[in-house]
This record gives structure tokens, sequence and C-alpha cells, in this order.
């Protein structure tokens, strides 16, 4: 059957003239075109009119399909297909309507452009076809000619463009907003645990503008004040609720904070009814371009229970000091008494004992002393932070100078080399506990030397920024690593008692002074037969630096 196509005379000058109207350059992939028509001469001349047709900076590339069966392994093939020019009779009557349903329901493509190009119409009436299938134009074959053709192509080329420009904006959109609801979602979620997070450290936080002296409480916070949630306070409001004793010294911080800035912080005692709480607040300031404070945002955290806590540590801490006082002051008297007792009963009987008996009177009474210094040391122990001289600066070469005065018999006795080092400040400490600190670490260094090496002992002190450290290394018996952390409980001891005589308090001792200065204390050795180092380190106030 010959199509009306190839009987007009003016298709292709027509045609010729539509390609010489649009002479721009091809750019980018071509638009895909597919003629399901099963007239041959139908493709040719369509093939023809859309020859070098450049739309949009993009040429053509034009596919065919004999059948709507061929059709649709085409598309299977060429998904992305933008436009079909689509006979209505091909294998059976209304193959190409039947076309438009696969289209449009299977395969759930709405964007592909479809125009029906029909040389029977009575197969396929524009009223019925337009009516009920989803199509996007309708030509009979009789009608077309070569500008009729570029502009229904051209057309049909940019809604086709406009349609996936409009799916893909659909797309991202769909995509915006589950990410939106996805980050709702896990804002949301960061919120609760944020509030879980509060509540179970009892800090909240709150928001307050000077301007407007509005504070707005977390509901953590406002947990802690025993406030609803979501209240909005106020300064004033908030003086109100701090204890009276506390309020001044809270405003004269508050305002010193306003005028320098920094960092706030303060610990005061609120009412909550006729509860009181301890609170410590944090909180830092916002100013404006001319140096006006705007808003403060900041932490409230409820101390509470490490206030109760501490008050009972240092109760608890006071009983036992005085217990051990107690213990180590009121047996002494009773337990000298025994060993004077054993020294005369000793005396007494010495030419009816013999050299067992004898021998055993010596244990007991060696005993017995053994634990007056053992209770003389405990007293000693228990007196650190209670009793004793106030803290004061003092030159810190001159009390080791003290100390080295005191150890001077026993230095000479073992021979020992003292070597000084370093820079010697003036340090805040107490000078008392000081005092014993050294002479206890310089006196172990005598005490625990190899048989037949002479001590050779190095004392160093230097300030490193805020702290004042000291080292005092010898090359003695050393220390094995695993033994390290059992130096500076009481009563321990590394050493058996017929080696080296000792209480095994004067570690524990200078562990105690070292904490009660806010320092510390630790050992280091390389193990046995090669000396230790016994370090401390103490915070000096800023002046000292």
């Amino acid at each position: 059957m010959r199509s009306p196509l190839s009987d007009d005379p003016d298709l292709f000058p027509t045609l010729l003239q539509a390609d010489a109207d649009e002479p721009a350059p091809v750019a980018g992939r071509p638009w895909k075109v597919l003629v399901a028509d099963d007239e041959a001469d139908v493709h040719a001349v369509l093939r023809l009119a859309l020859l070098d047709v450049v739309i949009e900076g993009r040429g053509l590339q034009v596919l065919d399909a004999f059948s709507a069966e061929e059709a649709k392994a085409v598309l299977a093939a060429h998904p992305d297909i933008a436009l079909i020019l689509l006979d209505v009779v091909m294998e059976s009557g209304r193959a190409g309507l039947d076309l438009v349903r696969h289209i449009r329901e299977q395969l759930a493509n709405r964007s592909v452009q479809i125009v029906l190009v029909t040389g029977q119409p009575g197969h396929a009436p524009q009223r019925e076809v337009i009516s009920g299938y989803e199509i996007d134009g309708y030509r009979l074959k009789s009608e077309l000619h070569g500008n009729q053709i570029f502009a229904q192509v051209h057309s049909a080329l940019r809604t086709y463009r406009l349609m996936r420009e409009q799916e893909q904006l659909q797309r991202d959109l769909e995509l915006k907003v589950r990410q939106l609801d996805a980050a709702v979602a896990a804002l949301r979620e960061s919120q609760a645990n944020f509030i879980r997070a509060q509540s179970v450290a009892h800090v909240g936080s709150w928001n307050y503008e000077l301007a407007s002296d509005e504070m707005h409480l977390s509901a953590e916070t406002c947990r802690i004040f025993g406030l609803p949630e979501g209240t909005v306070g106020n300064y004033r409001g908030y003086l109100e609720r701090v204890c009276s004793e506390d309020r001044a010294s809270l405003e004269a911080a508050w305002q010193h904070f306003l005028r320098l800035g920094g960092t706030f912080e303060h610990e005061h005692r609120i009412r909550v009814g006729n509860a009181v709480r301890h609170v410590r607040q944090r909180a830092d300031l916002t100013f404006a371009a001319d140096g006006r404070p705007l808003r403060s945002l900041g932490t409230t955290q409820d101390i509470t229970e490490r206030k109760q806590a501490e008050v009972e540590l240092r109760r608890s801490n006071a009983e036992l000091e005085q217990f051990s006082y107690a213990i180590s002051h009121d047996l002494r008297q009773p337990l000298r008494m025994i060993a004077s007792y054993l020294q005369l009963l000793g005396t007494s009987l010495a030419d009816r004992l013999n050299d067992e008996q004898s021998v055993y009177f010596g244990f007991a009474i060696d005993g017995a002393k053994r634990m007056d210094r053992m209770l003389v040391a405990l007293l000693e122990y228990s007196r650190v932070g209670r009793l004793g001289e106030p803290a004061a600066w003092i030159e810190s070469r001159a009390v080791l100078d003290e100390a080295l005065l005191f150890l001077q018999p026993t230095i000479a006795e073992a021979t020992a080399a003292i070597d000084i080092c370093g820079e010697w400040p003036r340090v805040f400490v107490r000078p008392d506990e000081m005092l014993r600190l050294l002479q206890n670490l310089i006196a172990n260094a005598l005490k625990f030397r190899l048989p037949g090496r002479n001590p050779e002992i190095r004392v160093i002190s230097r300030l490193a920024g805020s702290e004042w450290r000291l080292v005092v290394a010898d090359n003695g018996i050393g220390i094995e690593p695993a033994q390290l952390g059992r130096l500076f409980q009481v009563f321990q001891r590394l050493q058996s008692r017929a080696q080296f005589e000792g209480s095994g308090v004067g570690l524990a001792l200078c562990r105690k002074i070292a904490e009660h200065h806010g320092g510390r204390i630790w050992a280091e050795s390389d193990g046995g037969g090669r000396g230790s180092r016994f370090c401390v380190v103490l915070p000096m106030p800023g002046e000292a630096a």
C-alpha cells in the first residue's frame, strides 16, 4: 500500500527548505526517534525529513520498527527513546493503539512522546483516539509536509525534555524530602539523646538574652530548679532562688564576667521548695560589634550528691585520722611498759636463763621496740594534713639543706656522694611536711644500697610551667617493675626486715604529703641492681613561676 507521503510532489523541496533553516551545530547525545510503520517508503521519507535536523543543539537518531512487536523490542533496547512516530494499522488494525497501551500501562513510560501518524483515519478516529489513549499528537499522513513534520518533532522533543526535567526535579525533590525527613528524625533522636544525657549527668543548659532579660531553660535545668518544663526565667528570678549567703559572691562573679568575658564558673546553693541543692554554673558570653554583651550560653550541673559525698568523705577521713592517732598514741604506753618489764625480767633472770631462753627474750624485746617504731610512724602518718605548719613561701634549697643536716651521720657512715642539681626556687609548701618528704626519700636512697657499692645520690629540682618537679635518683638495689605499684602503701615492704630495717610507712607518708599538696609521686627503675628514681610533682601558684 502506497503512502500519501510518497504521492506529495511538494514534500521534498519543503523538507530541504526546513533543513536549510536549521544549520545549528550538533552537541551532546542525539535525540532518539522511533518510526513505527509497516511501509518502507514512510520510513524513507521521514528519515529524509529528519536528516541533519538539530534541536536544542542535539541531532536525531532515527530508529525503525515495521511492526508493533518490533517496536516493543526496540523500546526494550532503547528505554530513552524521546519520540515515537506511530502508525495505527500495522500487523493488525489496532496494533498501534495496542502499542500505546503497552507503553503507558505495562512499561509505565509517561514521558516518551507518541504521535499517531495514520493514513487510514477510519481505523482510528481522531476524537476517539485522543480521548481514549495517552497520545501527544495526531496527524494524517496526507496532511504532513516538511515544516509540519519539523514542527511536530521539535514540539514533541521539547515537551519530552521538559517532562524529563520535571521528573528529575520530582525525583530530586523526593530525595530532598527523604533526606530532610531523615535529618529531622536524626535531629529529634539527637535531641532526645541529649535530653536523656542531661538527665543522667544532672547537667542542664540555658540561654540568657541580656537585652530582653529572658533565660530559656532546658528540660533538665527546669527539673533541677523544680520548674515546669518550658519555663522562661530572668535574672532577678534566678537570684531569688539562690541562698542568701551565696548571693553576693554570685552577683560579684557575674558582673565581673559581663565586664571582662572569658568563662564564667561558680558554685552556689539554691532553694527548691524546702530543699537545698548545690549547683555549678558554667557559661560563655557573646559580644556585639560595639563591645556590648548580647547573650550567654551556659550549663547548670546539679552537684548536690557530690557535695554530700565530699562532706561524708571529710567526716570519714577525720574519724579515720583520729582513730589512727588514738591507736598509735594510746597503744604506745602499754607497749613501752611491756618492753620495759621484759628488759627487767631479762636482767634479773640473766644468770638462770640458758642461751635459747635469752634469745627468746631478745626476740620479744625487739618485737616490742619494732612495734613502737611502727606506731610512731603511723602517728606521724596520721598527722599529715591535720597538724603541723601552714603552707608558706620558703626557699626550697634551705629545706633540702636541713634534711641533709639531719641525715649527715648516715651519709658519712655510708660514704655516700650527694649531687644537688637544677634550680631551687621559692615554693609554696608546708615546711615541716616538705622536710619529712625530702628526708624520707634521701634516707631510703642511703639505706637501700648494694653491698660494696658506695651510694651515689642525685637530687634534682626544676620548675616546669606552674609545677615544681623533684627527682631523687640513686644507684642502689633498684626495684622490679612488677613491684612498683606496692611501694606507696602503708606497711608494704619489698625487702626482708633482716636485710633492711624499717617500718614500711615512709613512702606512704611521702605519697600522703604529695597528695596533700595537690601533687603526685611515683617511682621508676630499670630493675634489680640498677638503681631507682623517685619523682615528685607539686603545683605552684602562678606567681611562683
